[in-house]
C-alpha cells in the first residue's frame, strides 16, 4: 500500500516538476516542418536532451509534423497543443525499434515519469496499411506501446486512424490515461482501443473509444499479473467487445473495477474470454448501459449474434491449462439488446464461482432463432463447437458449469411481437448453489411451450418473490437425475398457467413449495 502511494503522489506532481524553461519548443529547434517533411532524428534528439537536462515538455504548437518510431526517455512528455497533429509515417521501414521486435510509433522501455498530454492529435495514417489490400496485412503492431515503464500519463489527445492497436501498456506499474479520445472506423482491423497487459495500478477514465475491435482489452502474459485497475466515465463503441478480458490470460486478471460505462454499437458488450489457464477474480462492473446491435452488412463473417455479457471458461488448445473465474459482481446494468442474449459458461472440472447480477434490466426487441448458434471463440483457428457451447438453448440468461449463482432484481421485457422462437428467461445447466429473487419479466407474445425457468442436472436452487409474464407454459421446468433440492417459495405465479414440469428422471421429492400465489 505504501508503494502504491507513492506512485500515485508521483504521478500527480509529475506536471507540475518542470518549470517553463524545461518545454522544449519543436518548431523552435527544427525549422522545417509539415506533414510531407520527415523530422524524427531531430525530434528523437530533442527528447534525448531534455531527459539529460532533468527532463519536460517537447511541445509541438499548432501545425503538421510527421515522425517515425520515437523513443520516450525517462522524464519525458509529449505535448501537443490544440491544432497539433503528429503523424505516423506510411512506411512500414519507418518504425523499427532497435534491439526489440516492436514496430510502435511512440515506444518506451523501462522509462519513468513520461507521457503525452495536451489537446492536440495523434493520427496513424493507418488505413494506408489495410484499405483496399489484402490478409494477412503488412503494418506496425502496437501503435503507442510502453512496457517496463512507471508512473505514464496519456491525457486529453485525439489518437485516430491507427494501423493496429492503438494503445497499450505491457509490464507497467502506474498507468494514468485520462480524458483522451481514440478515433477509427468500424471496419479498421484489430484496432484496439487500450490494451493493459500484465500491467498494474492503471486508471482509465473520461476517455470515448471508438474503433473496429475491442474497446478496453486487459490481458495478462507469463507470471505477470494485471492487477488494480480502474475504468470509470467512458463512452465506447465497438465492432466487437467494448470490454474485453483475455484472450491472452496466462495468469491472474484480478480486482478490477469497470463503473459509469456507455457502451453503444457493439456485438459484446462485456466478454470475457479464459483460454490460457489464468484465473479471472475480484472483477466488478457498476453502472453500465450496454446497446448490443450487429451491422449484418460490415459483419457478415460473425455469424455467432450478439452477447451484452459473455464469459466464456475453455482452453485454447488441448495442451493448455484449464483456469479459472471467480468472484464476478455485476451491479446495476441497463442492456437494450436488438437480438442477443447473456451466456455464462464454466467447464465440468473448472466452475464459475460466485457470479453475481444485481439490478438488471434487459429488453429485447426481437427473437432469432438459436437452432445453429456457436459462441464467439475468440481465436480464429477454433470453429469446432465446444462442449460447454449452450448458446443454442432458447434463453436470454444462460448458465452451465456454475457454482454460487445469485440472481437478484432482474427486469425483463419481450417487445417481440415473433410468436415464434420462445425465450427462456433464464436457463440452466449443471449449476448449483442457486439464487434467484426478485425476478420480473414482460413479454408482448405469451409462450406457449417454454417456461419462464428452466433446470437441468442443477442442484441447489432457491426461486423466490418472483412476477413473471403471464405464459400458458410452466413457471418452471426442471429435468436430470441430479436435479435436487429446489425451493420455490413466496413467488407471484398468479398469471401461470402451471407452476412446474418435470422431465429427464426429475425426482419430484426434491421440489419444495412454500407460499406461492398461485392462479385459479
Amino acid at each position: 500500500m505504501k508503494q502504491a502511494t507513492i506512485t500515485i503522489v508521483m504521478v500527480l506532481l509529475s506536471s507540475n516538476v518542470f518549470s517553463q524553461h524545461n518545454k522544449y519548443s519543436v518548431c523552435e529547434h527544427i525549422q522545417n516542418t509539415g506533414k510531407t517533411h520527415m523530422i524524427t532524428q531531430q525530434l528523437q534528439a530533442l527528447i534525448d536532451k531534455c531527459s539529460s537536462e532533468g527532463g519536460g515538455y517537447i511541445y509541438f504548437a499548432a501545425g503538421e509534423y510527421l515522425t517515425r518510431t520515437l523513443i520516450l526517455k525517462d522524464n519525458t512528455f509529449l505535448e501537443l497543443a490544440p491544432g497539433a497533429t503528429l503523424y505516423g509515417s506510411t512506411d512500414l521501414n519507418d518504425y523499427p525499434v532497435e534491439g526489440k521486435n516492436r514496430k510502435s510509433l511512440i515506444y518506451s522501455d523501462g522509462a519513468n515519469n513520461i507521457g503525452i498530454i495536451g489537446k492536440g492529435t495523434i493520427n496513424g495514417q493507418g488505413d494506408s496499411f489495410w484499405r483496399g489490400k489484402k490478409k494477412p496485412f503488412i503494418r506496425p503492431d502496437r501503435f503507442i506501446l510502453f512496457e517496463n515503464s512507471t508512473n505514464i500519463k496519456i491525457e486529453d489527445i485525439l489518437v485516430t486512424n491507427t494501423p493496429n492497436w492503438n494503445i497499450e501498456v505491457r509490464l507497467c506499474d502506474g498507468v494514468w490515461i485520462d480524458g483522451i479520445s481514440i478515433v477509427n472506423e468500424r471496419k479498421s482491423p484489430n484496432s484496439d482501443g487500450i490494451d493493459p497487459v500484465s500491467s498494474k495500478n492503471v486508471f482509465i477514465s473520461n476517455c470515448y473509444i471508438e474503433t473496429g475491435d475491442d474497446g478496453i482489452c486487459p490481458k495478462s502474459i507469463g507470471d505477470i499479473p494485471n492487477e488494480n485497475l480502474v475504468v470509470t466515465n467512458c463512452i465506447i463503441l465497438s465492432d466487437d467487445s467494448a470490454i474485453k478480458l483475455g484472450t491472452r490470460s496466462e495468469t491472474y486478471i484480478r480486482d478490477a473495477v469497470f463503473s459509469n460505462i456507455i457502451i453503444k454499437d457493439t456485438e459484446y458488450g462485456i466478454a470475457f474470454y479464459a483460454k490460457d489457464g489464468g484465473t479471472f477474480e475480484n472483477i466488478r462492473f457498476n453502472n453500465i448501459q450496454i446497446q448490443s446491435t450487429i451491422d449484418i452488412q460490415a459483419d457478415i463473417t460473425k455469424p455467432m449474434g450478439t452477447y451484452p455479457i459473455f464469459i466464456d471458461l475453455e482452453k485454447r488448445s488441448n495442451d493448455s491449462k484449464l483456469g479459472s473465474v471467480k468472484n464476478i459482481f455485476f451491479n446495476n446494468i441497463t442492456i437494450d439488446s436488438q437480438d442477443g442474449h447473456c451466456v455464462f459458461f464454466g467447464q465440468p472440472d473448472s466452475k464459475l464461482q460466485n457470479i453475481k447480477l444485481s439490478d438488471i434490466h434487459f429488453t429485447l426487441h426481437q427473437r432469432k432463432p438459436y437452432h445453429d448458434n456457436r459462441k464467439p471463440r475468440g481465436v480464429s483457428s477454433l470453429r469446432d463447437k465446444a462442449d460447454n457451447d449452450f448458446s443454442d438453448a432458447p434463453s436470454l440468461f444462460t448458465f452451465a458449469h456454475v457454482d454460487g449463482l445469485s440472481i437478484r432484481n432482474l427486469t425483463i421485457q419481450d417487445l417481440s411481437d415473433n410468436k415464434n422462437n420462445e425465450r427462456h428467461m433464464i436457463w440452466g445447466y449443471d449449476i448449483h448453489h442457486v439464487i434467484i429473487s426478485d425476478l420480473y419479466s414482460r413479454q408482448i407474445i405469451t409462450n406457449e411451450d417454454l417456461a419462464t425457468l428452466h433446470f437441468n442436472e442443477s442442484s441447489s436452487v432457491e426461486v423466490k418473490s418472483c412476477s413473471p409474464a403471464p405464459t400458458n407454459s410452466s413457471f418452471i421446468y426442471l429435468e436430470g437425475n441430479n436435479t435436487k433440492n429446489i425451493v420455490l417459495h413466496n413467488n407471484n405465479l398468479l398469471k401461470s398457467k402451471s407452476i412446474v414440469k418435470f422431465g429427464g428422471n426429475f425426482n419430484p421429492n426434491e421440489l419444495t413449495e412454500v407460499q406461492n400465489i398461485l392462479g385459479k
